[in-house]
């Protein structure tokens, strides 16, 4: 094996690990209070954004 290809399994691994403490750190301390508002709010553009091209398509193929 290569010094570089044993480099790299090295950084994945360490990748891996970090991202393992990360998620053990946010399940220990919780996710931040903004976090909730942002994401109901990004689901309530997504809502809207799919009910008005729904309206559209059906407001053009009414109309056509």
């Amino acid at each position: 094996m290569t010094s570089q290809a044993h480099t790299r399994r090295v950084s994945l691994l360490q990748k891996a690990i970090d991202e393992e403490h990360h998620l053990a750190d946010v399940a220990r301390d919780g996710y931040s209070p903004v976090t909730l508002p942002i994401v109901l709010a990004m689901i309530v553009g997504a809502l809207i954004l799919i009910v008005g091209l729904a309206l559209a398509v059906s407001l053009i193929a009414y109309y056509w």
